[in-house]
C-alpha cells in the first residue's frame, strides 16, 4: 500500500473485524466471562459480540483478550488491512501454530461437535438453541481447518523450507 493508493475501509473489512471480535470473545470463554473478568457492562460486551448495533472493541481490550487466548484474532485483520502479515511468535503462543497441535484441536473440536449433535438429536428435534450451538462449533472447526490449510499452503510455497511439525520450529 502506498500513499497514492489508500485502501478503503469498507463494510467487508468492518464485518471481518466484527466476526473476529466474536471469535475472540468465544475463545476467551464467552460474553459472561468477559463481563466478569474485565468488569465491563453486559450490554457493552453484547454490542461487541453481535446484534444490530455493533461496536468495535477498544484496542486495550483487544490486546488483553488476545494476550489471554494467545492468538491475534482481531489484530490480524487490522494488520492484513495494511497489507502486512503477522509472523513469528515465541513461548506458549508457538504451540498454537504447531501443525500437530492444530490437528489435535481439529480432532477435539470435531469430536465435541459429534457428541453435541447426538445429544441434540436425542429427542428427535434440534431446537434453535441447539442449532446455534452446533453452528458455533462448526465455525470453530472451520477456523481450525483454515489455519491448517494456511500453514500447509505456506509450506508448499517455500523453496525447500518445509514446515515444522513440532512446537518452536520454523514455519
Amino acid at each position: 500500500m502506498d500513499s497514492t493508493d489508500p485502501r478503503e475501509f469498507n463494510e467487508r473489512w468492518r464485518m471481518r473485524l466484527y466476526a473476529a471480535q466474536t471469535d475472540l470473545i468465544d475463545d476467551y470463554g464467552g460474553c459472561r466471562r468477559v463481563v466478569e473478568k474485565l468488569s465491563i457492562s453486559k450490554s457493552q460486551v453484547g454490542r461487541w459480540y453481535g446484534g444490530v448495533d455493533r461496536d468495535s472493541m477498544p484496542t486495550p481490550i483487544v490486546m488483553a483478550l488476545e494476550g489471554y487466548v494467545g492468538r491475534p484474532l482481531v489484530s490480524a485483520i487490522m494488520v492484513e488491512f495494511l497489507d502486512r502479515e503477522i509472523t513469528g511468535g515465541a513461548g506458549a503462543g508457538q504451540q498454537d501454530h504447531c501443525l500437530s497441535a492444530l490437528n489435535a484441536d481439529l480432532v477435539e473440536a470435531a469430536g465435541n461437535m459429534m457428541v453435541e449433535t447426538v445429544r441434540a438429536k436425542a429427542d428427535g428435534v434440534i431446537t434453535p438453541s441447539e442449532a446455534q450451538q452446533l453452528r458455533k462449533m462448526s465455525r470453530e472447526i472451520s477456523r481450525i481447518q483454515a489455519s491448517i490449510d494456511d500453514r500447509l499452503a505456506r509450506a508448499e510455497a517455500r523453496d525447500g523450507g518445509g514446515i515444522s511439525l513440532v512446537s518452536g520450529g520454523q514455519g
